[in-house]
């Protein structure tokens, strides 16, 4: 289990409005224009540095959208045109860049879909999670805004004609602290969630071979279906000549409550097979240390609900009293007949379906053997 934080900076997709912030404070000191070369080279250089020098696996895209906003403001400084009236730029920035949001907001579903119909394993949970996290940013942005909207509409109504230090307050203060609240409240609702979810269980990532390409949370597993391939140790329990099946628990994501071999578990992050099994045993018979299963098959197992590299036990238990455990609900030892006679009728574990024939197998050599 790692206690590594769940989330870094690079989930605060805010720290995109830097360069803004930048050009915002430096349009109350200088020249407008220089103030928007300056902020648009901030952001090109730090687009840059993310995706070339850092190579960052996070998309922050409301860097993107501010760095296209400054660079089309600054092409606009270079056209006879009035594109902001003096003294008007922070304003301007915080309104062209909560439009796009406002938009995203609206299409959010159909936004975060699209990352999540691209393919290639690893870059498509990266661009799902900086998808995911933008949409959280730009809502931010969009409360701030609203309630500052809010309170311009007030004092017009209430307060008309605002003065002009009032004016300066909404059109050149506020901008720059909205963008700047936004990037701390973001960082503290990461910080937050961290605190909560110290502590979680990462599973692996796999490919069909068994390497590891990436890490997830076990909820994530769950929750992104067959997305990815996590890895999973059955261990099936084999006593004379007999399959040991009880009732899969109603809280499985897989085949609720029908029959099944009796341990089943995701492989941890950055855990050995070895260590994975023995966790299991001795989890299910804490009091008995000389159980020891073996290898059987590794296969790749995916259908609408899950997506899973299984890497199938055996193990051989002579004394069938250990198997009275409370742990395995409606447990008992099937014939291979049995087995066959309620093959494809929709009573067993998928899994096991496919697993039937190796076990098949292993009973019968083992049974074989020791007859002799």
């Amino acid at each position: 289990m790692s206690h590594r934080k769940i989330l870094s900076v690079a989930f605060n997709m805010s720290l995109g409005y830097a360069p803004v912030i930048l050009t915002i404070l430096l349009s109350e000191l200088i020249a407008q224009d220089v103030a928007i070369y300056i902020g648009m080279a901030a952001a090109l250089t730090y687009a840059y540095f993310t995706l070339y020098i850092n190579k960052a696996r996070m998309h922050n895209y409301i860097l993107y959208l501010s760095t296209f906003v400054l660079s089309v403001l600054a092409l606009a400084t270079l056209l006879p045109i009035d594109y902001c009236p003096k003294g008007n730029l922070p304003i301007t920035l915080e309104m062209s860049i909560a439009a796009p949001l406002l938009i995203l907001h609206l299409h959010r579903r159909r936004f975060v879909n699209y990352f999540r119909r691209k393919k290639g394993a690893c870059d498509k949970r990266n661009l799902i999670q900086s998808a995911e996290s933008t949409v959280v940013a730009g809502k931010v942005i969009l409360i701030l805004s609203g309630l500052q909207f809010l309170a311009l509409t007030l004092g017009i109504l209430f307060w008309h004609p605002l003065t002009e230090r009032t004016m300066w307050v909404y059109f050149n203060l506020l901008p720059g602290l909205i963008f700047l609240f936004s990037i701390l409240l973001n960082q503290v609702v990461i910080n937050f969630f961290n605190s909560m979810m110290a502590g979680l269980e990462y599973v692996p990532i796999v490919n069909e071979r068994g390497d590891v390409i990436g890490k997830s949370l076990k909820v994530e597993a769950i929750s992104y279906k067959n997305t990815y391939i996590n890895p999973v140790i059955r261990i099936a329990v084999v006593s004379n000549g007999r399959l040991f099946l009880c009732n899969r628990s109603q809280e499985c994501i897989l085949d609720k409550g029908k029959t099944d071999i009796p341990m089943e578990c995701y492989l941890r992050y950055r855990e050995t097979l070895k260590d994975g099994v023995a966790r299991v045993v001795g989890h299910v018979f804490p009091n008995l240390t000389n159980i020891e299963p073996t290898f059987s098959i590794m296969y790749h197992f995916e259908n609408e609900i899950t997506n899973r590299l299984i890497y199938l036990f055996v193990v051989n238990m002579d004394d069938e009293s250990v198997l009275c455990n409370p742990r395995f609900k409606n447990g008992k030892l099937w014939t291979l007949q049995q087995m066959e006679q309620n093959l494809k009728e929709n009573f067993f574990c998928e899994c096991l379906e496919v697993e039937y024939e190796y076990l098949k197998d292993i009973i019968y050599t083992t049974e074989k053997y020791k007859g002799s």
